[in-house]
């Protein structure tokens, strides 16, 4: 397995569990109960799920109007798109 698959591996991994917190926090917002942190939103992002949050803001309408979120996830996604096409 070459170091490019194990990248993208990780960053589908990552992706679907930060897809799912997404969606979990959505769902918790709309029943007024605790959240998942914003920072462990954020985290998930920076570690490889940046493309499955970016695709939850839009699946959940969730987070698609702060800024703070936005930056991050671009930022993510041109991090880690710049990692697997380099590597």
């Amino acid at each position: 397995m070459t170091v490019q698959q194990v990248v993208l591996i990780w960053i589908a991994i990552t992706s679907v569990v930060a897809f799912l917190n997404f969606g979990w926090d959505k769902g918790r917002a709309n029943k007024n109960r605790n959240r998942v942190p914003e920072r462990v939103l954020l985290a998930w992002s920076m570690v490889g799920g940046a493309p499955g949050a970016v695709l939850a803001m839009f699946a959940f309408r969730h987070k698609i109007r702060k800024p703070s979120f936005w930056v991050v996830e671009v930022a993510g996604c041109c991090l880690w798109a710049w990692t697997v096409f380099s590597v």
